[in-house]
């Protein structure tokens, strides 16, 4: 007797049934993802997005002091129009790419219907994102490694890979409502627009700034963590939701399923209007920590103490001592010994101006004037009277001719600078001599500010608030005497300190001791408000 045993095989999933869709839309998404990436747009803006940050470490002008939120708002700027507006174009040549090349008609035989062929183009962008995030994750991480940076990295690290996605999923959209190759570029175009006139317009200073794709500070120093308006999370949660709002618009024209269409607009309005409406609302204690910040500094800041000079600084800006007390030394050793004890123990403490000043005036010079009186009464309440003051960006030539002018009046004065009016006489000769004198950097820094400056020498930080005026004829015979580079000059000034220092001492005393030739005194120079 025989028998027939027949063996039951799984069915293979049709091409037209949902497993084999999806199947034939991850095939898709893998080869258009492929495709995306090797694409000339693409690697072509993957090298302009790291050319300027590399030509910067070999050709030695890369900023060794970062503040890395400030570096990932400058990241962001530049993922926007080149690693999203390549993502948009090369979206969007993928999308017309059937009618690019005539063969509309014959998608209608293939296994994806429209919705799941777009959705295959919307996921092929996710790749895009991830070489955003590892190009950005790239530049960061170099950054936060360096001995010199300062501040933390948060969730805005993922932030171009979001507007990548998001300038992606502008592109399929057009592709779909317009078929033209001409409106990616122009998109592309209104991008840069609208970014360069955001950054530039009063826009930046209000509310409406959060509703931009990038976010753009509100000030223009680096500032302590804790006073800047920076809801990175809830801004991602914006971008995510805008971007969802997109696909949803993308799949409606597709003629998706209604209920996933509108799953799409339900989840992308939540996260649009929740991020957008949550990330402007007022913090409440931020007036008081930028107060704090502003006017009370010591009471939140670290001290460290380097041989015989104090260092404070804000909370995570610690990596900017060594290079504070390289311009120190340099400045302390081209003054005489007698100099550089005199006065209180000598400290640098770091200064942030988070409110901004009344621009020009004699109102501009009173609120200045007055916020370093207050700044003084703070640092001798803290155990460091006539602190040298420093700001909260650095790693520039600038920045160290500036610091290098406070320490040197501070050593000139046995005080530190009080702000407002101009260094006159001998002093303010003396004073760039100094400065020039101390090193390579300083020098350099100071003929930076020197190309900048009108009407006098202005060794000013970042934030313009207290910088020491020279005037250009007292400027003018230090700076010739520093290209004589005499070995009898330092002798002269260790010999001369005293008069050289005294604010009653005029400018051509200063010329009769080193022979330089000093300018007559015009009728302007008459009225300027010296310091006493």
């Amino acid at each position: 007797m025989t028998a027939t045993l027949t063996v039951a095989t799984p069915a293979r999933p049709t091409p037209s049934s949902t497993p084999g869709r999806r199947r034939a839309l991850l095939a898709l998404t893998r080869f258009e993802s492929v495709r995306m990436l090797r694409h000339p747009l693409t690697v072509a803006a993957a090298l302009l997005f790291l050319a300027p940050w590399l030509w910067g470490w070999l050709s030695g002008s890369a900023n060794r002091y970062p503040v890395l939120p400030d570096e990932l708002i400058t990241i962001q700027l530049l993922a926007l129009p080149i690693l999203g507006g390549s993502a948009l174009i090369v979206a969007n040549l993928v999308t017309l790419r059937a009618h690019r090349h005539h063969v509309d008609a014959s998608y209608d035989v293939l296994v994806l219907p429209p919705a799941w062929r777009v959705g295959g183009f919307l996921l092929a962008l996710l790749p895009l994102a991830g070489l955003s995030l590892l190009l950005v994750g790239v530049r960061v991480a170099v950054s936060a490694v360096l001995p010199g940076a300062a501040g933390s990295v948060d969730v805005a690290l993922v932030t171009p890979a979001a507007l990548t996605l998001l300038l992606g999923a502008v592109g399929v959209l057009s592709g779909v409502l317009i078929r033209s190759l001409l409106i990616a570029p122009l998109l592309v175009l209104l991008v840069l627009v609208l970014e360069f006139t955001a950054i530039t317009m009063t826009l930046v200073g209000t509310g409406w700034r959060f509703l931009l794709p990038v976010y753009i500070s509100e000030f223009a120093v680096p500032v302590p963590a804790g006073v800047s308006e920076r809801p990175s999370a809830r801004h991602l949660a914006y971008l995510v939701g805008i971007t969802v709002l997109l696909v949803a618009a993308v799949l409606a024209r597709a003629t998706a399923r209604r209920s996933v269409v509108a799953a799409g607009l339900a989840v992308g309005l939540i996260l649009t209007v929740g991020g957008g409406v949550t990330q402007s609302l007022p913090d409440p204690g931020m007036a008081a920590a930028r107060a704090t910040v502003e006017d009370r500094p010591a009471s939140i800041q670290s001290c460290v103490r380097r041989g015989d000079v104090t260092y404070c600084y804000f909370d995570g800006f610690d990596g900017f001592v060594p290079g504070w007390e390289s311009v120190v030394t340099s400045v302390r050793a081209v003054v005489p010994d007698s100099a550089a004890s005199s006065g209180p123990p000598l400290a640098v403490r770091q200064r942030a101006l988070v409110e901004e000043i009344s621009a020009g005036g004699a109102g501009s010079v009173a609120e200045a004037m007055q916020v370093v009186a207050g700044w003084k009464v703070d640092d001798a309440a803290a155990g460091t009277p006539e602190a040298v003051r420093v700001d909260t960006a650095w790693g520039d030539d600038r920045a160290a001719a500036a610091l290098a002018a406070e320490v040197a009046y501070r050593l000139m004065a046995a005080k530190a600078y009080d702000g407002g009016n101009f260094l006159c006489g001998a002093q303010a000769a003396l004073l760039v001599w100094l400065v020039g004198r101390a090193s390579p950097t300083t020098l350099a820094g100071m003929r930076s500010l020197d190309e900048t400056s009108t009407g006098a020498l202005v060794f000013s930080d970042t934030s313009g608030l207290y910088g020491i005026l020279a005037p250009d004829r007292a400027a003018a015979p230090a700076m010739e005497l520093l290209e004589r580079q005499s070995d009898e000059v330092p002798s002269l000034v260790e010999r001369h300190w005293a008069e050289l220092t005294a604010p009653e001492t005029p400018l051509e005393r200063f010329g009769a001791i080193f022979g330089v030739p000093v300018q007559p005194l015009a009728p302007d120079d008459e009225a300027l408000p010296c310091v006493p």
